[in-house]
């Protein structure tokens, strides 16, 4: 049954790893458990008839394997450098102590050394969870749970003196202790394999969510990312503030003289442009073709002006396909009290019509639902951080 359970795994963790290319480390879980499969299988041999003391090593190992692949996986999973040297450890300490044991009477010094290992590589996963998960229930859940495995080893120990565990390894599948320890290490498999399908379900819907609101090009947040931050109850969302609607000059044009393909390499360079340039506390999203926004919160009408007109500046700075130059409009407006933010964005693209029709490469202001007013003179040239 336990080499049912771990073949299931194995292939549910592969068949994951194969159809999610987000979480193609699964691959390691599947690995772990199928080597787990092994040191069950290993003791049915022996009642088969295969040789004795090679399935007991074999067996031996390949559950060491198990915990310890266990821990690299997770180190794996969470995008950290595993610890190789430790498992290497482990492996080869256990491996060495089982063979020179292989005609050690089973007293109880030899039972509680012969778990101790296991105790120890299953503590190995506990201590790669709590050095390298981030902050998480799920991360306690998995913690918690290795810790168990480990202590369980150490009572298994115990119950093997008291039970008793047979003189060979055929008398050893006859024995309560055999029920009692293949049972409880079947219960701990299924746990540590549920609450590991749970952690990778949670990392793809994760991954998805994010995939969801940002732009794949560009790698910026998208349309439904703005949205969200301006839902009401949100602490970005409250009113005070600018917002820029950007937009990048002849870019049509550009298009169809140079292809696509420079295109996009000029929405690259822009959005790369604008990060370098911006604050902290602002917020830019590119919301289709060309169109981008810029949220600034914390702004007022002079300081929203100078970050729009360093922006222009920067951009008018780059160079695109065959030196061609690039520029930007931009509508910029104030976040009016009681007013949703599709009027606000109205309201910044009548402010960068303005500015098209008007010459580009330049940056226009509407400063209330009525008011228009043209851009201000900037005295102090901002400095500029440009991306070739």
């Amino acid at each position: 049954m336990n080499a049912l359970i771990g073949a299931m795994f194995a292939s549910v963790f592969l068949v994951i790893a194969h159809t999610n290319p987000t979480i193609r480390r699964a691959r390691w879980f599947a690995l772990a458990y199928a080597a787990g499969t092994l040191e069950p299988i290993s003791n049915l041999a022996i009642v088969l008839g295969a040789p004795t003391n090679a399935m007991r090593v074999i067996g031996y190992t390949a559950f060491l394997l198990a915990l310890v692949g266990m821990a690299l996986s997770l180190s794996h999973f969470y995008t950290r450098r595993p610890m190789w040297r430790i498992a290497g450890g482990i492996v080869a300490g256990g491996t060495i102590f089982r063979l020179l044991t292989l005609e050690t009477p089973s007293n109880a010094w030899y039972l509680v050394t012969y778990q101790a290992w296991y105790a120890l590589g299953a503590a190995f996963c506990a201590w790669t969870i709590l050095r390298h998960a981030p902050r998480s229930r799920t991360k306690k859940m998995f913690y918690t749970i290795f810790v168990v495995i480990s202590l369980h080893f150490p009572v298994k120990a115990i119950f093997s003196i008291l039970l008793g565990i047979g003189r060979t390894e055929r008398d050893y599948t006859e024995t309560t202790y055999a029920v009692v320890s293949q049972t409880s290490s079947g219960v701990l498999l299924v746990a540590a394999g549920l609450l590991l399908l749970v952690g990778l379900m949670q990392s793809v819907v994760r991954r998805s969510d994010a995939d969801a609101r940002r732009d794949p090009l560009t790698g910026l947040p998208n349309r439904r990312a703005m949205d969200e931050w301006l839902e009401p109850g949100r602490a970005s969302a409250k009113a005070g503030g600018w917002v820029a609607l950007i937009d990048i000059d002849h870019f049509k044009a550009f298009n169809d003289r140079f292809g696509h393909g420079a295109g996009d390499d000029v929405l690259c360079k822009v959005a790369e442009c604008f990060g370098s340039n911006l604050a902290t506390d602002a917020r830019l999203a590119r919301i289709g073709g060309e169109e981008f926004v810029l949220v600034l919160p914390d702004s007022d009408r002079g300081s929203a002006f100078e970050i729009c007109e360093s922006l222009r500046q920067a951009i008018a700075c780059m160079e695109a396909e065959n030196g061609m130059g690039v520029t930007v409009s931009i509508g910029l407006t104030a976040r009016l009290r009681d007013e949703t933010m599709a009027s606000t964005l109205r309201r910044a693209d009548s402010a960068l019509y303005r500015a098209k029709e008007t010459g580009r490469n330049r940056c226009e202001i509407s400063a209330g639902r009525e008011e228009w007013t043209s851009a201000p003179v900037v005295r102090k040239r901002p400095e500029l951080v440009s991306v070739a």
